[in-house]
C-alpha cells in the first residue's frame, strides 16, 4: 500500500551507499540512520518507539524500504552509540514480497505469453525457416508447372500461334489455378516467367522467340512432350474444353442483295435482312448440302448449279469452286452495312454505324532528341478500356505511356514511349481479338509469314 501512497508514512532519508545495506541486514544502525540531510533530524525528533517509517536515498525520492523504530527518534538523533541498531526493515525494494506485487500487477495476457515463450521447445530456426520457404516454393513450383501444361494442352490452339508470354500466362495459365488458390510466379524459384519458358523451350515442351525490343512469344507448342501426351482430363471434365470466354469485341453485319436472294430465301431470309459472318457461312454450307453439290472425289469442293453459276459469272470458271471460296465471293456481294461493337468488360452494348468504322491506327512519330513514340487511334470505337490498354502497354514494354485527347476527335488516343507497334499489334490481335483487317500501320513493323 506505501509504494501506491507514499505519503502515509514519515519518509526517512539514507546515504547513496545505505540502499547496498538493505539487502544484508535485517535492522539498520543509528549510523545508517544518520544522513547529511538535515531535514532527517527535524523528523526523528517527533517518532517514538515502533513508529513505522518509509526509506528513500538522498539522490531519489522514491520509497526504497519499509520498517519500523526499535527505539524513539530523539534517542537516535542525540545517541553517542552509532552502531547500535535503531531500525528494523519490514520489507525493501528487491525483496520477494516485493517481486509478487510488481508480477501481479503485469497484464494477465503479457504474463501468459512470457510463460508460452519459455515453455516452447528450442528450435533451430534457420533450418526451419529455411524449409517453411523452400516448402512454400516447391508448392508453388508444382502449381505453375500443372497450370502450365494445361494451358498448353487444352487452351492453346495451333492458329492462335505466335502468341505472348504475358497473354499466356495472364490469359490461359491463371484460369486453370484451383479456385482459393494463387498463383505467383514471384514465389516461384523462378522469378520470372521467362525463366520459366525458357525452361519449358529446353524440355522440348514449346519453342520460345525472343525478339531483339524484347517482346516474348511461344511460336509453337510440342504436342507429342511426354509431360503433355501423360496429362489427363478425366479427373477434371471441365479442362476437356476451356473455352474462350473473350468473344471478338467487332462482329460484321452484312444485308441480304437482291442477287444473293434466291441462296438465301431457301432460309426463309428476306431481301434487306442482316446476316453475321457465321450466319452466312451457315446457310451456304446448307445449301449446298441441300442440293447435293459437293463432289464426290473431293469434299472441299462444289460443282455449282445454275443459281451459283449466276452469282458467280464474274469468274472466268464457275463451274466448281472450292467452299471456302465460295463463302468469300458471296460475302464480298453483300453489302455491309453496320458493325457491332462490345464493350468486352462490361455489359454487350452495340453500337450501330451506317457506315463503316475508322480502323485502328498505330503510328510511330520522332519527337525531339529524336525520340519515338508509338501512337494509338480509335480504340476505344472497338470497346476496349483504353486506361487498361494503356497500362498493358506500360508493363508489357516497361515504357511509359500517355493518354492524348484529340481535337475534333470523340476517341482518345494512348502514347507509348519508344516504337512498339510488333507489341501493339500482338495485343490486339491475341488478347482483345479484333481482327486484323480492322488494324492499320502495322505493315512494315510486322514480319510477313
Amino acid at each position: 500500500m506505501v509504494w501506491s501512497f507514499p505519503h502515509i508514512f514519515p519518509r526517512l532519508k539514507l546515504d547513496n551507499d545505505g540502499k547496498s545495506q538493505l539487502k544484508s541486514a535485517s535492522e539498520l544502525t543509528i549510523k545508517e540512520l544518520r544522513s547529511n540531510d538535515a531535514n532527517n533530524e527535524h523528523i526523528l525528533s517527533s517518532l517514538p518507539v515502533d513508529q513505522c517509517v518509509s526509506l528513500c536515498t538522498i539522490s531519489c525520492q522514491k520509497i526504497i524500504a519499509i520498517g519500523y523504530l526499535t527505539i524513539d527518534g530523539n534517542s537516535i538523533k542525540d545517541s553517542e552509540k552509532s552502531r547500535d541498531k535503531c531500525l528494523k526493515v519490514l520489507h525493501y525494494y528487491d525483496d520477494e514480497l516485493f517481486k509478487s506485487h510488481i508480477k501481479s500487477s503485469i497484464p494477465d495476457v503479457i504474463y501468459t505469453m512470457e510463460r508460452e515463450f519459455n515453455d516452447a521447445p528450442e528450435l533451430n530456426d534457420k533450418k526451419m525457416y529455411s524449409e517453411d520457404i523452400q516448402t512454400v516454393v516447391n508448392k508453388m513450383d508444382e502449381l505453375l508447372m500443372t497450370c502450365s501444361l494445361k494451358a498448353l494442352k487444352y487452351s492453346i490452339k495451333k492458329q492462335m500461334l505466335p502468341i505472348l508470354a504475358s497473354t499466356f500466362y495472364k490469359k490461359y495459365v491463371m484460369s486453370f489455378c484451383p479456385e482459393g488458390t494463387e498463383l505467383d510466379i514471384k514465389k516461384t524459384s523462378y522469378k520470372k516467367l521467362t525463366s520459366f519458358l525458357q525452361l519449358l523451350d529446353k524440355e522440348q515442351m514449346i519453342k520460345l522467340n525472343v525478339s531483339s525490343n524484347g517482346i516474348v512469344e511461344i511460336t509453337q507448342v510440342i504436342q507429342s512432350n511426354s509431360k503433355l501426351q501423360d496429362l489427363n482430363s478425366d479427373d477434371n471434365p471441365a479442362l476437356k474444353e476451356n473455352l474462350d470466354q473473350f468473344s471478338p469485341p467487332v462482329k460484321e453485319i452484312y444485308v441480304v442483295t437482291p442477287g444473293l436472294y434466291p441462296i438465301f430465301s431457301e432460309f426463309l431470309c428476306r431481301k434487306g435482312d442482316k446476316l453475321t459472318v457465321p450466319s452466312i457461312r451457315k446457310y451456304v454450307t446448307e445449301y449446298i448440302k441441300k442440293y447435293q453439290l459437293q463432289d464426290s472425289t473431293n469434299p472441299s469442293v462444289v460443282n455449282t448449279n445454275n443459281v451459283l453459276k449466276k452469282i458467280l459469272s464474274q469468274r472466268k470458271d464457275n463451274t466448281f469452286i472450292s467452299i471456302k471460296d465460295l463463302i468469300e465471293e458471296i460475302t464480298k456481294l453483300m453489302y455491309r452495312t453496320e458493325i457491332a461493337v462490345f464493350n468486352v468488360e462490361t455489359t454487350e452494348t452495340k453500337k450501330s454505324l451506317k457506315k463503316k468504322i475508322n480502323h485502328i491506327e498505330m503510328t510511330v512519330n520522332n519527337r525531339s532528341g529524336n525520340k519515338k513514340v508509338t501512337l494509338v487511334n480509335n480504340l476505344e470505337l472497338y470497346g476496349i478500356d483504353i486506361i487498361k490498354f494503356s497500362k498493358e502497354c506500360q508493363h508489357g514494354v516497361a515504357a511509359s505511356t500517355t493518354i492524348n485527347d484529340i481535337p475534333n476527335e470523340q476517341n482518345r488516343q494512348v502514347q507509348i514511349q519508344g516504337s512498339q507497334v510488333p507489341f501493339v499489334y500482338k495485343l490486339l490481335t491475341d488478347q482483345y481479338k479484333i481482327p486484323v483487317k480492322f488494324l492499320r500501320g502495322y505493315e512494315n513493323h510486322i514480319k510477313k509469314k
